[in-house]
């Protein structure tokens, strides 16, 4: 055997036993990402679960690279980050209109997770970091998702033909930071929902009066042993001066 067909075979092995390894990564991910979604009581069709499997395969590949998350463990990221996004699934769905904001996306979430089970919304994933916004396209193109639109920009100087119905965050910022970035793209009815861990009795206590806690909503992640919430936001209706 040549030095070329020895290294050939080498590659060969290699690549077989890789891909021995993603397929018993993948079978574990389905799993447990079953077993996760029946905590969270969501039923999804089989391709909407094949495609938050292949996101998690895209994030791990990217984040090689990229650095997009701490967490390095596959298992680890479906709970911490997919499931994770996944428990506010109900509160966007119970919101009228179909324009969702993400703020501070990051590697998308909870905009991806969002936007696979939730496929009639459309989400701007918004992100000040390039890097992010270059690994969102590739993920939009991978996962066929047309309903993402990543957008590289500051919240602060983001502009928008019209405002959202809801807008999403998730470990962004404290609440009264993240009101006051957000609050010149908000209409009086549009719903934020911030998800946070422990409840922020602090973050509410200091938010300005023109917005209000509408609910705080306890979440159950599975496999996470943290406290989770999620405060829902809107405008608050103030008085009129009298004449």
């Amino acid at each position: 055997m040549t030095a070329a067909q020895k290294s050939w075979a080498r590659q060969a092995a290699h690549d077989d036993a890789q891909t021995s390894n993603d397929a018993g990564r993948d079978k574990l991910l389905r799993q447990q990402l079953q077993q996760g979604l029946d905590g969270l009581s969501l039923s999804l069709p089989a391709y909407q679960q094949e495609l938050l499997i292949q996101y998690v395969a895209l994030l791990l590949r990217w984040n090689a690279v990229y650095n997009l998350t701490a967490v390095l463990d596959p298992l680890k990221m479906l709970a911490l980050h997919l499931l994770d996004s996944l428990s506010i699934v109900e509160l966007v769905a119970n919101c009228e209109g179909l324009d969702v904001l993400d703020v501070g996306t990051g590697a998308g979430l909870p905009g991806i997770p969002l936007a696979i089970t939730l496929p009639q919304r459309r989400l701007l994933l918004v992100d000040a970091v390039a890097k992010k916004i270059s690994f969102l396209q590739q993920a939009k193109t991978s996962l066929k998702l047309p309903n993402i639109h990543p957008k590289h920009a500051r919240i602060e100087a983001l502009t928008l033909d019209k405002s959202p119905s809801v807008i999403v965050s998730r470990a962004y910022a404290d609440l009264s930071r993240m009101v006051h970035s957000i609050d010149r793209l908000a209409e009086d009815s549009t719903t934020v929902i911030a998800m946070k861990g422990v409840n922020p009795g602090a973050e509410i206590v200091a938010l300005p009066p023109s917005w209000k806690v509408v609910e705080v909503r306890t979440l159950h992640v599975p496999f996470l042993g943290a406290k989770r919430c999620a405060v829902v936001l809107r405008r608050a209706v103030m008085p009129r001066p009298q004449t």
